[in-house]
């Protein structure tokens, strides 16, 4: 900082692709910290560290931080200083803040600059200076990559769809930073990240053409002629931005300063037009197309074959009083979906929490608690890559006989679970609106929890994926059918226990009459309720009618892939409720 005469110094975490798991090359936040959580911004300055991240990863920064000499900041917590006002403080008159512009949205330094114009603050978006100082900083990743067969739709079809939406919005140039964008628009995949099958590159789209900015050397012959024929040209991935500076004069560029990096921003030429607006392929991704909906049911099918399998060998060695801990918990669960073909990893690290560790909503197992069968309750979150599509599911399980408290505490959580599954809306409801529902049942007994009820999930691309999202946060996005968001309420009590239930859910048309288009959800996900936990009494005939046809639902699906004791097993622990 003092050679590059830097007062301050911010850290994203995020990597010039703004993917939620960057690379290891990309862990800057991880690497100067120790801090492995998924979310948090740190500054430096000259005297003092310091990093905000929320509640989700309070403890856990906690105990990574410690002796670090970063100061901790919760934010969220009242009086904690907010990351820009604390650079002020610390900042000279005049002073000048660092930060990478690959690992920035101009959404967010937008919010920087706003933050800073009280202040004569110089901002310096130019400079890595942990390239500076990383030594055995790791390489770039080079995996092989394959295209995708079972996409439903061609390449050329999708980019003759962005040249018709890029048209409509008065733009003729694309640029894409996202590499799952990337990934859906060419049908293609990798395994560059952990748990997101995308491939390291850019893409520049510009007058029906397109360079994709990525190492050629680990392209097929095959992939690489059908990219030819296709009009798309490969180029090294360390020409693309200088490319952006070559750009022909008059192009209309069209940019989402959510999807677009500063560093994007910073190269492009001063002749060309910058339209701004909402990213079509995000939207265009969002909305799955029949081929991607079925395979995505069989990418269901393996799931639940695989928590079935996985469930009864929990039950098994919880009774032959084997030493099982959380870690030991989360292996088991990757064996079983790993015995399945077609099983090409996790969709994200999976969540073994056991007792008062569920209360923590992202609990990583930094304590390994020991399980027995006991009234302690254990969350299970966990999700999948299979060749067939992405899942993500939570089941609170009972190993024991559970309080009276914990069972309300559950049934209240279904009854939230199912109103969001029985949902009816009109075409051009939006996900805050849908997040209501999930919450009413805990609501009327003055209870909430503190995450958003659902998220978007990719076809054979991110867990967690936009434009769409059940939450409290007014995200102006109408639901449409083909997208695919989890369902997910929960309730937390701090230092007893936590419960949260999990299905994904395809939006689906219901019907067309007097009133309009309604839009409802197909439940996809298939995997039993815990009924020891479920309080018949606290619900209504509907609610019981639903979980008896969706367990039906279960094993009809199920069944015939299970042998003679697994059906048996799941016929018992999916017993109608109802007469």
């Amino acid at each position: 900082m003092r050679r590059s005469e830097l007062d301050a110094y911010i850290i994203t975490g995020l990597g010039p692709h703004i993917s939620e798991f960057p690379p290891e090359r990309w862990r800057s936040r991880e690497w100067i910290s120790g801090f492995t959580g998924s979310a948090g911004l740190l500054a430096a300055a000259k005297n003092r560290a310091g990093l905000w991240t929320d509640s989700r990863y309070w403890i856990q920064a906690s105990n990574q931080l410690a002796d670090s000499g970063i100061e901790l900041f919760r934010v969220g917590r009242e009086g904690a200083p907010k990351i820009h006002d604390w650079i002020l403080e610390e900042l000279p008159d005049g002073g000048r803040v660092g930060i990478d512009g690959r690992t920035v949205t101009l959404r967010m330094m937008g919010e920087w600059r706003e933050a800073f114009r009280v202040s004569p603050v110089v901002i310096d978006t130019r400079i890595d200076l942990l390239e500076k100082i990383w030594d055995g900083r790791p390489s770039l990743p080079n995996s092989e990559v394959y295209e995708l067969d079972a996409a439903g739709e061609t390449r050329l079809s999708r980019l003759d769809r962005l040249t018709a939406a890029l048209n409509t919005m008065g733009a003729d140039t694309w640029i894409g930073v996202a590499l799952d964008s990337i990934a859906w628009l060419l049908n293609i995949r990798g395994e560059d990240i952990q748990y997101l099958p995308v491939v390291l590159g850019y893409l520049i789209f510009s007058g029906g053409s397109a360079i994709w900015y990525t190492n050629e050397k680990r392209l097929s012959a095959r992939l690489r002629a059908s990219l030819m024929r296709d009009r798309i040209e490969i180029a090294p991935y360390e020409d693309f931005f200088p490319a952006l500076g070559k750009l022909r004069e008059g192009s209309r560029i069209l940019l989402d300063d959510r999807y677009i990096t500063q560093a994007v921003a910073d190269w492009l030429p001063p002749r060309i037009a910058q339209k701004f607006g909402n990213d079509p392929v995000v939207m265009m991704k969002s909305r799955k197309n029949e081929v991607e909906t079925a395979q995505i049911r069989w990418a269901m099918v393996k799931d639940g074959i695989a928590l079935i399998r996985f469930m009864i060998g929990l039950e098994d060695a919880l009774h032959e009083d084997k030493r099982l801990t959380e870690l030991a918990v989360r292996e088991m669960l990757d064996a079983k979906r790993a015995e399945l073909e077609g099983f090409c990893g996790n969709s994200f690290a999976p969540i073994v929490a056991y007792g008062a560790n569920a209360a923590l909503v992202h609990y990583g197992g930094e304590r390994n608690e020991r399980l027995k069968i006991d009234s302690r309750l254990l969350l299970v979150d966990s999700g999948a890559q299979w060749e067939e599509g992405t899942t993500d599911v939570t089941r609170t399980l009972a190993p024991g006989e559970p309080k009276s408290k914990q069972i309300r505490d559950y049934t209240l959580v279904l009854k939230g679970h199912i109103a969001v599954s029985r949902a009816r809306f009109p075409r051009g409801t939006r996900g805050y609106q849908v997040d209501a529902l999930g919450r009413a049942a805990l609501w009327a007994e003055g209870m909430n929890f503190g995450h958003g009820l659902g998220h978007g999930v990719g076809y054979r691309l991110g867990v967690h994926e936009g434009p769409q999202r059940l939450s409290p946060e007014p995200v102006d996005v109408a639901l449409e059918p083909g997208m695919v968001v989890s369902n997910e309420p929960g309730v937390y009590r701090e230092g007893l226990w936590g419960v949260r239930i999990e299905n994904l859910l395809l939006c689906r048309e219901i019907c067309d009459g007097d009133f309009g288009e309604f839009l409802g959800f197909e439940t996809l996900t298939l995997a039993p309720y815990e009924l020891k936990l479920v309080d018949v009494s606290m619900l209504d005939d509907g609610e019981i009618a639903w979980i008896d046809e969706y367990h039906r639902r279960v094993r009809d699906c199920l069944g015939p892939f299970l042998s003679v004791g697994e059906r048996g097993w799941l016929e018992s622990k999916t017993a109608a409720l109802g007469n």
